[in-house]
Parts: C-alpha cells; structure tokens; sequence
C-alpha cells in the first residue's frame, strides 16, 4: 500500500503497488499527483518494471485520467500497459507478473465497470462490499449484483485458489 490519496484524507482512496520477482502493476489511479512519485519512487525501490496499471472501477476517486496520462510520461511507466475496467473484459483475465497469477475478475456490485483484483491469495475490491447487496451507487441492479456475489463466491473453487485476505480501496 503506497498510502490513501489525497495525502492525510482519511476517507481517500489506496493505491497499492503489486510485484513479484522484476514485473510490478499499479493499482488505483485517484486524482493526486504525488502518487505519481510514490509509485515511480517504490517501483525503482523494487529494481522492478511496471507491466500493468490497473484500476477498480471508473469513478474519479479511482481513475483520474490525467493521472494515467502522467504516468505514461514517466520513465519508470514506460511499457507499462493499461488495462481499462470496462464491461468486455467480462469474466476472468488471468495476468503474470514474472511468473506470478494476477487475476481480475469482472463483478458489476458498486459500478458497472468493477473489476476486483486478486494477487498473493489478497482480493482487492475497490468499493464492493461482499456481505451486503446494498451499495452506495444504483448504477447496478439487485440480480447483476447476486450474480456477482454467487461469481466471486465461485473463484476459489472454480480456480483451486486460496483467497486469505480481502481490501478495499477506501
């Protein structure tokens, strides 16, 4: 976890940095540019390259579009490929970080564009609360919902993987 951004607001959002062995992806995207610094600062830290960057869902307390277009230019962000969370990449996307599974799992919950990210047995869900159909937003209907409740319930068995720990971005 690089930090909760903006700086010092308790309710911002987490941005994490994920690496195994060379291969790194950025995950979250808020609107603040000293993330920008953080990451570039602990993916150098790491002797890594980043591979991915990647965001929950498309709300601009997660995915800052001017953030994205900051990275790109940085050195350490270069070759690093965006992956948007978008309603086609529907179902499972299984990533590799230097030989490491990074899974994204499309779940519509909070948005309709929500994709939880799964590395390490750690599943991190943006803003999906897992016990619960309420959600702070209405973009998202009751059955969509439970079908992405009953589809994350699923992963773990459908994948023989081992899930330990579950976050949120706030």
């Amino acid at each position: 976890l690089l930090g909760q951004y903006p700086l010092g607001d308790p309710d911002g959002v987490g941005s994490w940095v994920l690496h195994h062995g060379n291969k790194a992806a950025l995950l979250e995207l808020p609107p603040d540019e000293q993330l920008i610094r953080d990451a570039a600062d602990a993916v150098m830290a790491l002797g890594a390259a980043v591979k991915y960057i990647l965001v929950s869902h498309d709300h601009e307390d997660h995915f800052d579009p001017h953030i994205l277009t900051s990275l790109k230019e940085h050195p350490a962000f270069h070759g690093a490929t965006w992956i948007p969370p978008r309603p086609q990449h529907a179902g499972i996307t299984q990533l590799d970080l230097a030989g490491e599974p990074l899974w994204l799992v499309y779940a519509p919950k909070h948005s309709l564009t929500d994709m939880v990210t799964i590395f390490r047995g750690v599943a991190m869900t943006g803003d999906i609360e897992l016990a619960t159909l309420r959600s702070v937003n209405r973009e998202v209907g009751k059955k969509v919902k439970k079908e992405s409740l009953a589809f994350l319930a699923a992963f773990e068995r459908t994948h023989s993987y081992r899930i330990h720990a579950i976050v949120s971005a706030h």
